[in-house]
């Protein structure tokens, strides 16, 4: 009976601590307007978690360069973190462009996460891309293939320049992908991504972004994404599907065996 009592305090206890597990919920808002050659952007960000944040700092990626602003040194739950910046621009054609902002931060033992946002904006001429996609989300333990599908609803060929954006818990193998698209027609193809400190039983959102040019605009078009990181299931270093692979074979030798016996006999 004690030892009953005893086991039943113990799983009780557990589901407690489970329950009360703390968490950090970035909620982002970034808003963007070119005028002239400036780029006018601000940032709020709201901790929704039940845990302050600490060393948050945004990074923007804007007319191919990555800018660092100020650091908070903690976001307490329900605290905001807002941000104005303006960056220069010198862009050759009128037309949309990608703006990109990682949340970098830590939580209190300083183990670091990001988060993406992404969106476009117009310099000069608002224009709206023919290609469009479709960034098939996936799962993986150490690292998988994301597939990106382009289509092209206008009525020339298009060769896109398409990379994909991740944080930096994620590592991704190809710097872009040339994919050349025909008129009212799709192409695919695919990231090859592996995982660097990103924690198992999470889920990250990934941009693939593509850019093209014709002779007098520019077009950027973004496809979301969002890749899961899941525990891998094994046994002494064998994954499940193995296992099950090695039980089959088993079942089929000793049914065998068993067979050419009754045979024999």
């Amino acid at each position: 009976m004690i030892n009953k009592i005893i086991l039943l305090s113990t799983v009780i206890l557990c589901l407690a601590t489970a329950a009360s597990a703390s968490y950090i919920s970035l909620n982002t808002t970034l808003r963007s307007k070119a005028e002239n050659n400036n780029l006018k952007v601000s940032v709020g960000v709201t901790n929704k978690g039940d845990e302050s944040a600490f060393n948050v700092q945004a990074e923007f990626t804007v007319n191919g360069k990555n800018i660092l602003a100020s650091k908070m040194a903690e976001l307490p739950v329900g605290g905001t973190y807002k941000l104005e910046e303006t960056f220069k621009l010198s862009l050759a054609k009128p037309g949309t462009y990608p703006l990109t902002l990682i949340m970098h931060y830590t939580d209190a033992n300083q183990y670091p996460f990001s988060a993406l946002t992404g969106q476009t904006f117009a310099y000069q001429q608002e224009v709206v891309s023919p290609i469009f996609g479709q960034l098939k989300s996936t799962s993986f333990s150490k690292e998988g293939q994301l597939k990106l599908v382009l289509k092209n609803s206008g009525d020339a060929e298009i060769k896109t320049n398409t990379y994909l954006v991740a944080p930096r818990e994620l590592t991704v193998a190809e710097k872009a992908l040339s994919l050349a698209i025909a008129p009212k027609a799709e192409q695919s193809g695919s990231f090859a991504v592996k995982k660097f400190s990103a924690l198992s039983g999470s889920t990250y959102q990934v941009f693939a972004i593509s850019e093209f040019e014709d002779q007098s605009l520019h077009y950027t078009s973004i496809s979301p994404g969002t890749i899961k990181i899941v525990e891998r299931q094994e046994i002494f270093g064998l994954s499940y599907t193995t296992l099950f692979i090695i039980l089959a074979m088993l079942i089929i030798i000793f049914i065998g065996a068993q067979f050419f016996k009754w045979n024999k006999s």
